[in-house]
């Protein structure tokens, strides 16, 4: 999430775990580290962590391009 990485509740694995499996340059439907797969819920959740705003009307692609969005202005903030 953002610039660091969190590990996940009760040790569950997440689409980015088999995402992390891959070898590099190869995708299987993540979009920048945002896990395509996740849940409507588990997304929302990413968004709300991340304060994005809007996030409880926008539908799955939208919270998708949002986090995804979200994650890299946290890297750029946190790159200077």
């Amino acid at each position: 999430m953002g610039d660091h990485w969190q590990p996940k509740e009760h040790g569950r694995k997440c689409p980015s775990d088999e995402q992390a499996r891959l070898p590099r340059g190869v995708s299987d439907k993540s979009a920048e580290g945002v896990g395509t797969q996740a849940t409507k819920r588990h997304l929302r959740e990413v968004a709300k962590e991340l304060h994005v705003e809007g996030r409880s009307r926008m539908d799955k692609g939208e919270l998708v391009d949002a986090i995804r969005k979200a994650n890299a202005r946290a890297t750029a903030e946190a790159r200077r």
